[in-house]
């Protein structure tokens, strides 16, 4: 969500959708931020959490 703000100042961040709300059915997620000209850090921690909490077959309802 806030990524921009790190990005423009040398910082690189990532959001990673992790589970869904059951009450109202939105995305909840984690946002990370890494130390300048540490990509890889941030990769590694999100490819971590992705493994961990899979979404990408995740859907919400739709009423």
């Amino acid at each position: 969500m806030f990524t921009s703000v790190f990005n423009v100042t040398g910082q690189p961040a990532i959001s990673v959708p992790l589970h869904h709300d059951d009450a109202t059915g939105l995305p909840v997620g984690v946002q990370i931020v890494a130390a300048p000209w540490r990509e890889d850090l941030l990769i590694r921690a999100s490819r971590t959490l992705e493994l961990a909490h899979p979404w990408t077959d995740r859907r919400p309802p739709v009423s």
